[in-house]
């Protein structure tokens, strides 16, 4: 065992904590949260971390983690993960901290999973091909449409076309019906005056 080691051991064995952090005793467990972006650091020990509804949702990260002294595990809000101390040897508590990052930060690590995910096979079997499915989908129906219009625009055109002439024509005979007789009934009336002029 070298040194270092050997003091970094002797200062955590002499206190119950480390500023600023944490502490997670031997074989205890806790659920971590996050309500804003933030960074877990692990400052003493190892944890065995399992993320929580993983089977779930796809944008989760799956499986167990295990991290020691001086790993870091960026979280997301939404993401809920299990936490138990985690060391060969026993009596040997974790100490972490938790620190808040900007929104901005939130931000970039959110899209840089949203990249690895758009290149993952289940982002293609699951999203992928149902848009390209549902883009035929949209290019068959509207095609349909345009055939249904076409088809009811055809229909009602023949409608009017057997419809129009016999109204046309009824229109017609009616006006010459009401001039014929307009001009039989003055006809009439002006044979009936010349009829008692000559008289």
């Amino acid at each position: 065992m070298n040194h270092l080691h050997l003091h970094e051991l002797q200062s955590f064995a002499g206190t119950d904590a480390v500023s600023g952090c944490w502490k997670l005793g031997d074989h205890r467990a806790l659920t971590l949260r996050p309500t804003l972006p933030g960074v877990l650091r692990i400052a003493h020990g190892r944890v065995w971390i399992t993320f929580d509804h993983a089977q779930l949702d796809d944008g989760v990260r799956g499986g167990d983690h295990v991290l020691g002294a001086g790993d870091s595990l960026q979280l997301l809000p939404g993401q809920a993960l299990v936490m138990e101390s985690w060391e060969a040897a026993q009596n040997t508590a974790a100490y972490f901290s938790w620190d808040p990052l900007p929104a901005t930060a939130g931000l970039a690590i959110a899209e840089r999973r949203a990249m690895a995910l758009a290149h993952s096979p289940q982002w293609r079997a699951g999203v992928l091909q149902p848009l390209r499915d549902l883009r035929l989908a949209a290019g068959l129906a509207a095609t349909a449409s345009g055939r249904l219009l076409a088809g009811l625009a055809g229909a009602l055109t023949a409608t009017l076309l057997a419809v129009v002439p016999r109204f046309a024509i009824d229109l017609i005979a009616g006006r010459a019906r009401t001039a014929l007789a307009a001009r039989a009934f003055n006809a009439h009336s002006s044979e009936s005056r010349a009829h008692c002029a000559i008289s």
